[in-house]
């Protein structure tokens, strides 16, 4: 009788170790079935920059993000499903060197990140300064034959700007997109929008009204 429970034992307890083996394996079978493997470029965002502060430079402006999910999923991905978010909270003027960490990715679920690249950003804050500059107006072409152009004015005639303090003290005038006058024959008011030729600023005054008076020629 003790021969034949043993013999019962025995084989009980292989039949349950296959098919703790065959569980194993059907897991990861279903769970990595159609992974795959790809790479996104994801642009770099910004929380919580400290009030009086301003980012002057940065060294990269995207990151690379190698992920791996299941093929259903990444047909639905789109880049604004992924988001990559550096907190400002602890920054300093001058340089800092921020690691991006994968809490600083923001990802759906059933996506994991194999890599991240670069793994740091640096950045270079200023601090916030604010000045009132005049609008330069640009004309092109000229007015009809018989007049010439007596005054040209900016309504308004200067515009408050905001930005890295740095970056603002090489700003001296902000210019108006060209305002053509090629063959007018009468005063012109017209809506033009400045031009920030490159430079880095924030203003409320996008566009500013340009008068241009016109008399005859003697």
């Amino acid at each position: 009788m003790g021969r034949i429970l043993k013999k019962l034992l025995a084989e009980n307890l292989t039949f349950k170790l296959i098919s703790i083996a065959l569980a194993i394996f059907l897991w990861f079978f279903v769970t990595f079935r159609g992974q795959t493997e790809t790479s996104i470029e994801v642009p770099i965002e910004f929380k919580n920059t400290p009030s009086q502060m301003e980012i002057l430079k940065q060294n990269v402006k995207k990151v690379t993000i190698t992920i791996s999910t299941r093929e259903r999923i990444l047909r639905e991905l789109t880049q604004n499903n992924i988001r990559v978010v550096i907190d400002l909270t602890n920054v300093k003027l001058g340089e800092n060197s921020i690691p991006i960490t994968k809490s600083s990715v923001k990802l759906p679920r059933g996506v994991e990140i194999l890599k991240i690249e670069p793994s740091q950003v640096k950045i270079y804050m200023d601090e916030k300064s604010q000045k009132t500059v005049p609008v330069r107006v640009v004309l092109t072409g000229n007015p009809a034959k018989e007049f010439s152009v007596v005054s040209v004015t900016a309504e308004p005639s200067t515009i408050k700007i905001e930005g890295a303090k740095k970056e603002l003290s090489k700003i001296h005038s902000i210019k108006t997109e060209p305002v053509d006058i090629e063959g007018i024959a009468e005063d012109l008011k017209i809506q033009a929008k400045i031009d920030p030729e490159g430079k880095i600023f924030r203003t409320d005054q996008d566009t500013v009204y340009i008068n241009v008076k016109l008399g005859r020629k003697r």
